[in-house]
């Protein structure tokens, strides 16, 4: 795949950000009391986020300011789109923000932040099986 170096180097800050936040999330979980699950729901939505819009600059499309996964999938070429149930990313989306007020939200529990990391890595090696390897 030939990509153009300073888009080369957009796509890897996009990478290198979403592995900031699947490290956090991994050391976060690893928390053995009063893990706070909400943070690491919050961090699985944005490793998501950031692959995705990383695989939208490959396909040289302008990555959007939105948190909602589903609309950012849906703009990506079928060829780089990862093989997965678009779905299972609308159970991330109220992570992005909702996660972060004090009103009728319900607290993550465990059980949802280990699907929040189920998501994660399936998004994570498709993404990464579509994007250039110097990028990774």
């Amino acid at each position: 795949m030939n990509v153009a170096p300073e888009t080369l180097e957009v796509i890897r800050v996009w990478v290198r950000k979403a592995e900031h936040d699947l490290e956090a999330a991994r050391r976060i979980m690893a928390t053995e009391d009063g893990c706070p699950y909400d943070t690491v729901c919050f961090h699985c939505q944005q490793v998501c986020e950031k692959y995705l819009k990383a695989l939208l600059t490959v396909a040289g499309i302008h990555a959007p300011r939105t948190h909602y996964l589903e609309e950012i999938f849906s703009l990506l070429p079928l060829a780089i789109q990862p093989k997965m149930e678009v779905a299972a990313l609308s159970v991330l989306n109220p992570y992005a923000v909702d996660v972060r007020y004090a009103d009728d939200w319900r607290e993550p529990q465990r059980a949802d932040a280990v699907r929040a990391m189920e998501i994660v890595a399936i998004l994570r090696a498709e993404a990464t099986r579509a994007l250039p390897p110097d990028a990774l």
